[in-house]
């Protein structure tokens, strides 16, 4: 397994055991995979690739990370599983 699969599989277990994560655990999921997406993002601009809007991601990365900070479990696991997806799916546009 990639790093890229095995931090997917690691914000979607957060997500499926949430009740568990500590606030500084949350966080720092959070920030890390915000930052994962704001570099693949950069990668695939670099290469002039053509990366289609997500659904469900919003452009602002931070706005979505402090919400998720204050919200409940339920925001957290939403935010978490949401970009897990984000990351596969920048993840195979960087493939091709």
């Amino acid at each position: 397994m990639s790093t890229t699969t095995d931090f997917i599989a690691e914000l979607v277990r957060a997500a499926n055991e949430i009740h568990l994560l500590s606030p500084a655990e949350r966080r720092r999921l959070l920030e890390r995979a915000a930052a994962v997406i704001a570099a693949q993002r950069e990668i695939l601009d670099l290469r002039d690739t053509v990366v289609p809007p997500s659904r469900g991601v919003v452009s602002d990365l931070d706005a979505m990370k402090q919400h998720a900070r204050e919200g409940a479990d339920v925001v957290v696991r939403s935010v978490l599983l949401l970009w897990a997806e984000e990351i596969r799916r920048l993840r195979i546009l960087a493939r091709e």
